[in-house]
């Protein structure tokens, strides 16, 4: 929605409608803190699921709880990710940041942030940071 009398651009060159309200900082932190309380609660449940048996005997069980903790864990690493991206968005909402790329600082398109309310970067920044990282996985 654009402002009345406005061109529809912000001086960065932005569409107004890209830029963030307060009250849509309102809405996307309560959806945050919901995406927090979920990633807390699956973040007991693969924790649960490292712990190790005694009872555990024969070989061939305890291979396959050594893959079925294998897997776990690798969730619970994917979900921590996601948490740290979650309070990283809390933060920068508390401290009025929130919505600007953590690498070119520009606005995170509003649609970006509908589809991932904690994304820390625009989609050209995210697709670069992809990129390289996946260039540097195969030179190792």
């Amino acid at each position: 929605m654009l402002l009345a009398g406005c061109s529809g651009f912000s001086l960065a060159g932005k569409l107004v409608e890209d830029i963030v309200t307060q009250a849509q900082t309102i809405n996307f932190k309560r959806i945050i803190e919901t995406k927090r309380r979920e990633l807390a609660s699956a973040i007991r449940a693969q924790t649960a699921g490292i712990a190790i048996g005694d009872s555990e005997h024969d070989p061939i069980d305890q291979m396959q709880s050594m893959k079925l903790r294998e897997e776990h864990a690798t969730r619970l690493g994917q979900l921590s990710r996601i948490l740290a991206q979650v309070d990283r968005s809390l933060h920068e909402i508390s401290e009025g940041s929130y919505g600007l790329c953590a690498e070119c600082e520009e606005p995170i398109s509003l649609k970006r942030l509908e589809i991932i309310p904690w994304a820390s970067y625009c989609v050209r920044c995210q697709e670069y940071l992809e990129h390289r990282a996946s260039a540097e996985r195969k030179a190792a």
